[in-house]
Order: structure tokens, then C-alpha cells, then sequence
């Protein structure tokens, strides 16, 4: 018999809209925080945008007093969003006089250069910090 120790971290991803007690959420808000959950979900599990379709049980919508959140979470090493790095980048630039517009106002196209930058940057750096494998 082994005996082995493991420490494994949940992360929640989780996008909320403001809700009133007496009139609830704007449904075209609603719509925006679940197509940027799945668009996270999918980017997370490297599904294609617009292909498979995701499990059922992969992303959950949790009434609160004042806000409904729409969640997922994932297990193992604790990684930053491609997407929130992406905006990190491109605030980056902004600020550096490289572009004068804000990630939300730029292409689709250049948005997209900005996620597949952060994503190889996400993936070098934790490939980087990956356990030796034996």
C-alpha cells in the first residue's frame, strides 16, 4: 500500500449581473455574462468557439440577493484567464501609446491577438513551472 499526498486548487470563474429583489436581472445582461462564461469555459478546456457543445453540468447559474452568478470551476495549478491577460496586454500598449482605444473597443480581430498572445504566454510560463516528470 502507498500512500500519496496531493494538494489540488478549485478555481470559480465567475461572472455576475446585478439583480433587483423586486424587478430580478436584465436578460440581455444575463445573455452577456453566460456567452462570456462559455467563451472562458471553453478557452479554459481549449474547446473551439462555436463547436462541441459543453456538458450540462460544466457551468451553473446561483441566484443571490442581489446578483445572479454564473460560474464554472476547474482543478489543479491556479492559472491566469487567457482573456483577463489579454486585457492586461492590451491596457499594456494603451498606456504605452502603442494603440488610444480600449480592449472592449478593438476588433474582433485584434482582441483575438491579444488572447493567442496571452495564451502562449500563460502556456510558456507554465510550462516553465511544471514538476520534472520521472
Amino acid at each position: 500500500m502507498t500512500v500519496t499526498d496531493r494538494t489540488t486548487l478549485v478555481t470559480r470563474r465567475e461572472f455576475a449581473v446585478s439583480a433587483d429583489t423586486a424587478y430580478g436581472a436584465n436578460h440581455a445582461e444575463v445573455g452577456k455574462a453566460w456567452t462570456r462564461a462559455d467563451r472562458a469555459y471553453r478557452e479554459t478546456y481549449g474547446l473551439p468557439e462555436g463547436g462541441n457543445a459543453i456538458p450540462d453540468n460544466a457551468i451553473a447559474f446561483f441566484p443571490r440577493d442581489e446578483e445572479i452568478v454564473i460560474s464554472f470551476e476547474t482543478e489543479g495549478p491556479a492559472r491566469l484567464p487567457a482573456a483577463d491577460l489579454a486585457r492586461a496586454l492590451s491596457e499594456y500598449d494603451r498606456r504605452a501609446g502603442r494603440h488610444s482605444i480600449a480592449y472592449a473597443d478593438l476588433s474582433a480581430g485584434q482582441q483575438q491577438k491579444y488572447r493567442a498572445a496571452a495564451s502562449e504566454l500563460i502556456n510558456t510560463l507554465y510550462a516553465e513551472n511544471l514538476p520534472a516528470q520521472s
